[in-house]
């Protein structure tokens, strides 16, 4: 009965509750989270908690039994937090080289459309339309992207990536939703007989090749540090063919996708030899979040509960076999 309009005022915690409260709070009120400072003693054994910018505080310093008085206080349960979804413009980004057959532009007439398709495009649209949250996807050079999400700039996701120990001290992680597959490929002309590789370990007896900016983070027997690494598959391709290198380990089902859209020459080429990679499981790929924009977390788990659920029914499965046939 006593809160009024002003740029910012004090609530007032017991010890032992200011940290519980508040971070459940600031689930709800996105904006609260950059907006508190620091606690201050309020005499008594009480924290209090400025909270400026938020438009709302006590005149006075409330006793506890008050603050249900407080329509925050009552976004602690579940179903007040659902409805507190944050359902503002989102932004996201992914690689400008394009990940067919997960996210790439439309081609019409053989010319590239600015309207991305894809199965990761599908997969995220779908979650965000239930959710009734607006979106937009840019593809930008993939290590910029990354850079605007750690950074907490305009981009809060990005569709595909696949984990390593330094990635997931940047982002939140979401459940694999897809896998993709290493093979080697190689110069027909150095090796017509092709390579002797019966692992990844005999990778390093070769001089391997790469994209710049990409994790290559299930090859662990790898030395990433010494691969000559090249802008885009493009140039990748055109590096091995004038013996920069002896081979590269790329995921197939990108590289046949990007030739099926005329972008490379790679999987569809003579003079390029490939073969599965032995002993590699599937390359897990997931959905990565902001750590440092609170709305990260949530997009996270919104996102892992979709997933659970399109698994189930068996969603994931048909919308992937429309871009990746058995």
């Amino acid at each position: 009965k006593d809160w009024g309009a002003h740029p910012g005022g004090f609530l007032r915690l017991p010890p032992g509750a200011a940290t519980p409260l508040l971070s459940s709070l600031c689930l709800s009120y996105a904006a609260c989270a950059k907006k508190l400072s620091r606690p201050v003693l309020a005499g008594s054994g009480t924290v209090a908690f400025y909270t400026g910018g938020m438009g709302i505080f006590p005149r006075r310093i409330l006793d506890m039994r008050a603050l249900w008085l407080f329509p925050a206080w009552l976004c602690l349960s579940a179903p007040c937090q659902a409805q507190a979804l944050d359902r503002s413009p989102l932004r996201i980004c992914d690689d400008a080289d394009e990940w067919p057959p997960y996210t790439y532009y439309v081609r019409k007439n053989q010319q590239q459309t600015r309207e991305l398709t894809g199965y990761s495009v599908d997969v995220i649209t779908r979650i965000l339309d239930k959710q009734r949250i607006p979106f937009r996807i840019d593809l930008l050079p993939w290590k910029r992207c990354l850079s605007a999400i750690d950074n907490d700039e305009q981009y809060l996701m990005a569709l595909s990536a696949s984990k390593n120990p330094e990635r997931e001290k940047q982002f939140l992680f979401s459940l694999p939703y897809y896998q993709t597959h290493y093979y080697v490929f190689y110069s027909r002309a150095k090796y017509p007989d092709g390579v002797n590789v019966a692992g990844q370990a005999d990778l390093g007896r070769y001089r391997l090749g790469g994209v710049k900016g990409y994790a290559y983070s299930a090859l662990t027997a790898v030395d990433k540090n010494a691969m000559l690494r090249a802008a885009d598959y493009p140039t990748l391709a055109r590096m091995l063919q004038a013996d920069r290198f002896d081979l590269f380990a790329e995921d197939y089902e990108v590289l046949a996708g990007l030739d099926r859209l005329g972008v490379t020459h790679i999987v569809d080429n003579p003079a390029i030899g490939r073969m599965p990679l032995p002993g590699m499981p599937g390359n897990a790929f997931h959905m990565i979040f902001s750590r440092k924009n609170p709305r990260g977390a949530q997009l996270q788990q919104l996102v892992d509960r979709e997933l659970r659920q399109m698994q189930a029914s068996g969603e994931l499965e048909q919308l992937l076999r429309r871009y990746v046939p058995r």
